[in-house]
């Protein structure tokens, strides 16, 4: 039986009563983040029961599964003539992966596993690295040089981009390199007007508004001249669907071979398309059909009337939701392949079938 209870502990402390839960995680977001809202009615003595503080450790559980581990980063209070309420939020270790600048340093490693854990070791990180996705090497020529006032985690997601991987903390802290997941997993999200109905609001959003037909990516300095020689180290790729007239440029702050520079215009191709098409929903509770918790990165079947959807699709992103009218998850969903150019079981589903010309 499953109570789809939401639980904030701090530092060993298990906190209950909140109105108002947020909890989101996300393929496209290397950390995850909580937000917990109390709200009481005024008291002669004008307190609120909670006494949580910033800097604080934090664990997120649902039913006794933990979620999430991170810290408590910010804490905000309101208050009117007839309540008060305090907001604790945060997020997981990433966060300050995300935050702080890298130290100086030129790397050798090669091996992107090794690569992360000499970055994290140097600039403080006692973080655990899980490679499931297998043997990553960057190209012998490739420069590993860390910019002034660069991001710890924008030095690593640029190599991360170039071998079409995914760099994401997991809930006990640890940072996972993953691919887009192509296990079909048996569930479900139906709204058909029947009693196997799940889906309590839908929503289907089509963009090109940041999609481009063509994607041409440049190393360092070689697209000064537009020389024989500029020209020849860059990657392109194309977009099928968006009108030739659209083109992006880019650049890279270090030198790379154009192997690697086409495979990064490909996977951009295919991020912006992700962006573009998204399916949103609402469901009742935590738990999916086959009564496992609702995830990132996993497969899900779509049996949508309304939104005239239809066919198998990859979970983006998941936020459990607890308010005074109940427990809620709402799911953000992408078309597979959307976080791989390379072998994924795609079953040829689309959100803009019929609904894009090309």
């Amino acid at each position: 039986m499953f109570n789809n209870n939401i639980y904030l502990e701090v530092d060993g402390i298990r906190y209950e009563g909140f109105t108002d839960i947020a909890v989101n995680s996300a393929m496209e977001n290397f950390s995850s983040a909580f937000s917990f809202t109390t709200t009481v009615k005024k008291t002669k003595f004008g307190k609120i029961i909670n006494d949580i503080k910033l800097g604080q450790e934090a664990r997120v559980l649902i039913d006794n599964i933990l979620i999430t581990t991170g810290f408590i980063e910010e804490i905000d209070k309101e208050a009117s003539p007839s309540s008060k309420s305090k907001t604790a939020s945060g997020r997981d270790i990433g966060g300050d992966i995300i935050d702080s600048d890298i130290i100086q340093k030129s790397y050798n490693q090669r091996n992107f596993e090794r690569l992360i854990n000499l970055v994290l070791k140097d600039n403080g990180f006692s973080i655990k690295v899980i490679n499931k996705v297998g043997i990553l090497n960057l190209e012998t020529k490739e420069t590993i040089k860390t910019e002034l006032n660069q991001k710890i985690f924008d030095f690593l997601d640029q190599y991360a981009k170039k071998l079409q991987v995914l760099l994401k903390i997991d809930k006990n802290g640890n940072l996972n390199i993953i691919r887009e997941d192509d296990e079909v997993v048996k569930n479900m999200l139906i709204n058909n007007y029947t009693a196997n109905t799940n889906i309590l609001t839908s929503r289907l959003k089509l963009s090109t508004i940041d999609r481009f037909n063509l994607v041409e990516i440049y190393s360092q300095g070689n697209n000064k001249t537009h020389t024989k020689t500029g020209i020849s180290q860059k990657g392109r790729a194309v977009d099928p669907q968006i009108r030739s007239t659209r083109r992006k440029i880019l650049t890279m702050d270090t030198a790379s071979e154009s192997k690697s520079l086409k495979a990064l215009a490909e996977w951009n191709i295919q991020v912006r398309k992700a962006k573009g098409s998204r399916y949103t929903c609402t469901t009742l509770g935590y738990y999916s059909s086959n009564n496992t918790l609702w995830q990132a990165n996993t497969l899900v079947d779509i049996i949508d009337y309304d939104m005239e959807v239809q066919g198998t699709f990859l979970i983006q992103g998941v936020t459990f939701n607890q308010n005074l009218q109940g427990s809620f998850t709402n799911l953000d969903i992408v078309e597979q392949g959307s976080f791989s150019v390379g072998k994924i079981n795609n079953f040829g589903n689309s959100f803009a079938d019929d609904l894009i010309i090309y």
